[in-house]
C-alpha cells in the first residue's frame, strides 16, 4: 500500500509489481515535498489498515478523502502470481531467510512449511478480494493489467499527481 495524502492510493497485491511501483513512487516523491505513507510488511500496533498488502475496503475506512483521490492496483494472473511466490519461497529457503532473526514469524513458518493454510489463503486473495468491498461492491479502484503496466505508467503518474518517472523491474519474472 502506498498512500499519497490528497492524491492517490496504490493497493499492493502480492507478486503483482508492488515493489517496482513502491520504488518508483518513493524515489520520485522523496525530497520533493510530496507526502507518502508506505505500508509495512510487519505488524505495527494500531496500524493494521496501513499494511503492505492492505485491502481497499480497509483503507476506505481510514482514508478520509477516499472518494476524492485516485485509487489503483495491478492485476496479475493467479498462475503467474503462484509461480512468482513459489520462486520467492524457493530462493528464501535456499538463502535460509527463516534463520535470520529479522524474518517475520509468519514468513518463517511458510519457509519451514509449517503454515498448512498458506496456499489456501494466498489463492483466495484475488485481485477482486484486494480491490472490492466485502460484498464485491466497486470501491473505485482502477485495475491495470500487469503485462501493460509499463505502457500505462506515465498516465498513472499523471493521475497520482506526481512527477514522471520510470518504473523499475525489481522483481521481474522474465
Amino acid at each position: 500500500m502506498i498512500y499519497l495524502p490528497q492524491r492517490a492510493v496504490f493497493i499492493h497485491i502480492p507478486r503483482a509489481a508492488g515493489n517496482s511501483v513502491t520504488g518508483a513512487i518513493a524515489g520520485v516523491c522523496a525530497g520533493k515535498g510530496i507526502d507518502i505513507i508506505l505500508g509495512t510488511g510487519g505488524d505495527i500496533k494500531n496500524w493494521q489498515g496501513m499494511k503492505r498488502h492492505a485491502r481497499a475496503v480497509a483503507l476506505k475506512e481510514i482514508i478520509d478523502e477516499w472518494d476524492d483521490i485516485y485509487k489503483f492496483a495491478i492485476h496479475r494472473s493467479m498462475g503467474d502470481r503462484v509461480q512468482s511466490v513459489t520462486r520467492l519461497i524457493e530462493r528464501d529457503v535456499y538463502n535460509k531467510v527463516h534463520e535470520d532473526p529479522t524474518c517475520p514469524e509468519a514468513w518463517s513458518k511458510v519457509l519451514k512449511n509449517e503454515d498448512k493454510n498458506y496456499w489456501k489463503v494466498f489463492m483466495s486473495h484475488t485481485t477482486e478480494w484486494y480491490t472490492k468491498g466485502n460484498s464485491a461492491e466497486d470501491l473505485g479502484v482502477e485495475v491495470y493489467d500487469f503485462s501493460e503496466i509499463n505502457n500505462q505508467w506515465h498516465d498513472i503518474c499523471d493521475k497520482c499527481d506526481i512527477p514522471q518517472c520510470s518504473l523499475p523491474r525489481l522483481n521481474s519474472s522474465k
